[in-house]
């Protein structure tokens, strides 16, 4: 616990109990580290029954800590050096006053409630806020943001939703600051859908689940590929949420193509190959897309389904999955992303509807651990992950397929619960761990 002292102190000293000065073992002169703000300061050990820290309220300003109690985490390396924190950061954009930010709203008050109960300091802020000379952030007091000064955090969380955003100087500017202080930030960036490919693939025992894909360079490619496939997709490398999504089958000497966006769905038929592409050009060229052959999907009620496999990572290196659940597409919709309109059930409720329950645990199980596979082999050694949504889904014959694999899943919960979320219980469990508080 810390606290603004009701007597004179100087910036450079504190009181500290007996109790806690015995349990941490502390010189009478330390630098204390709040975040990656540091201050040398001289101990005066004061009789209480509760391990508790007194400083003046300068200092608890200049740490952005309020003048009645703070409960936080110590720690003590050394017999010079006194941690306290962690200091948790999301970064990402704000949106606007109503609803600050954005889609994660509710996932960042969900979390300020978990860093209360777990004895976090934990703030969102900006690149902006986070590079300025004096950092900002917003903490939630008493059921509202407020933006105050902060410290340099031990620990980011990346949750910028805008992919051009990750390619500015500001970005890397953070990113190099990270570096420089020790800080782990993560998850690092967007990964976009062709090197994800190109990853897995790398993979022998992946190799199996990964539908053919191609980098769609030239016309010449999309002839090609409907040349080979009955059913193609063409995906933005940079889409997320099943946006911009096009599919192309080849019918009775016809190529129908199926668009489906925000609020729209496109359906025509085209006599060749040549006319679909004169009509994709101009929205083709505007960004990278891949090339993915067109799986016959199993479905549920004759519509398709797939399965979001969230996963956490709870040590340096070591991978757990969180959740499972199943997203029916909406009939006659061959996406089945929440955000398109599709339907969330539980895995063995659908699977149990389709084949006997030993299968059904089967399949449940290799998806488990092919989505454990991916966590495990799609990082590279430079960069940090500490959640994935991976998508999944099985063909016909009951053959698991990798879809996707998001390295910022969707925040977004449709129950009204009052509950902490079993994934935000595992980011919270990774930034103590790798903040070494635990």
């Amino acid at each position: 616990m810390i606290k603004a002292s009701q007597s004179k102190l100087g910036k450079n000293q504190i009181y500290m109990s007996q109790g806690l000065c015995q349990q941490l073992s502390c010189d009478t002169h330390i630098t204390i580290t709040f975040g990656r703000m540091h201050k040398e300061v001289n101990i005066i050990p004061f009789t209480s029954s509760d391990y508790s820290i007194m400083c003046c309220k300068t200092l608890l300003q200049e740490w952005g800590l309020f003048e009645d109690e703070t409960v936080l985490r110590f720690s003590s390396p050394s017999k010079d050096e006194l941690l306290i924190g962690p200091v948790i950061c999301v970064v990402t954009e704000i949106k606007s006053s109503l609803d600050l930010f954005g889609s994660i709203t509710t996932f960042c008050e969900e979390f300020a409630s978990l860093s209360d109960l777990e004895n976090c300091f934990f703030y969102v802020s900006t690149l902006d806020d986070l590079l300025n000379g004096t950092k900002k952030g917003y903490t939630l007091q008493y059921n509202s943001w407020v933006l105050q000064n902060v410290p340099l955090p031990n620990v980011i969380h990346n949750r910028i939703h805008n992919r051009k955003t990750e390619h500015t100087a500001k970005f890397q500017e953070l990113t190099t600051k990270a570096i420089e202080n020790e800080i782990p930030f993560f998850n690092a960036h967007y990964l976009n859908k062709w090197k994800v490919f190109e990853r897995l693939s790398q993979t022998v025992h992946l190799n199996t689940y990964l539908p053919d894909t191609y980098q769609l360079r030239c016309k010449q490619d999309l002839l090609d590929a409907l040349s080979s496939y009955q059913t193609i997709f063409l995906k933005p490398i940079h889409g997320s949420q099943g946006k911009h999504i096009f599919k192309i089958a080849h019918v009775n000497e016809q190529y129908h193509l199926d668009y489906t966006t925000i609020g729209h769905e496109y359906k025509k038929e085209y006599d060749s190959a040549h006319d679909v592409f004169e009509t994709l050009f101009h929205t083709l060229k505007k960004q990278g897309f891949i090339i993915q052959e067109g799986i016959d999907l199993q479905t549920y009620k004759g519509c398709p389904f797939d399965f979001r496999i969230l996963c956490h990572k709870h040590s340096h290196s070591k991978w757990k999955v969180t959740s499972v659940i199943t997203r029916v597409s909406q009939r006659g919709c061959f996406v089945s992303n929440v955000a398109r309109g599709g339907e969330i059930y539980s895995p063995k409720h659908i699977l149990t509807s389709l084949y006997d329950e030993h299968t059904a645990k089967h399949i449940i199980a290799l998806l488990k651990e092919i989505a454990l596979e991916i966590c495990i082999n799609l990082p590279c050694q430079d960069e940090i992950y500490a959640e994935f949504g991976i998508d999944l889904a099985i063909d016909a014959n009951g053959q698991p397929w990798i879809i996707e694999v998001n390295t910022k899943p969707s925040k977004q919960s449709d129950e009204a619960s009052q509950t902490i979320r079993p994934s935000t219980k595992a980011l919270m469990n990774y930034c103590l761990t790798i903040t070494r508080f635990h």
